[in-house]
């Protein structure tokens, strides 16, 4: 008698084979180990499944998005008296890292509270 394996599904029409992906919620060790593989932690493991209702395979084998790395800038910015969180809106909004570091802020301009209520100074 031939095994049927749980994880593959097999077209009872074409015959087509494909892997099926587990609709269970328990996380095994080997899981754990193979995303550790992956550079996947425990914990970020656990929450892709659990918070996020991903499947245990995808969880395992997805690699973990990086950040952007700022690098100095964000310090050259606080040395020309740019606030980090201007910084960080400048180069949210597309602006090269170091003119965002380096472009002085014009706190001349009005406030965009002050210009929509059409309070001017």
């Amino acid at each position: 008698m031939k095994e049927i394996r749980t994880d593959l599904f097999r077209c009872p029409f074409c015959g087509f084979e494909a892997r099926q992906l587990s609709m269970t919620r328990e996380i095994t060790q080997e899981d754990v180990k193979a995303a550790a593989k992956n550079d996947i932690s425990k914990g970020h493991l656990i929450e892709r499944v659990r918070r996020y209702n991903w499947p245990i395979e995808e969880a395992v084998t997805d690699p973990v998005r990086k950040h952007e790395k700022h690098g100095k800038w964000p310090e050259i910015a606080g040395q020309n008296d740019i606030p980090k969180a201007t910084y960080y809106a400048r180069v949210k909004s597309g602006w090269g890292h170091e003119r965002a570091a380096t472009e002085k802020v014009d706190r001349k301009k009005a406030s965009r509270t002050r210009r929509k209520s059409g309070v001017t100074t």
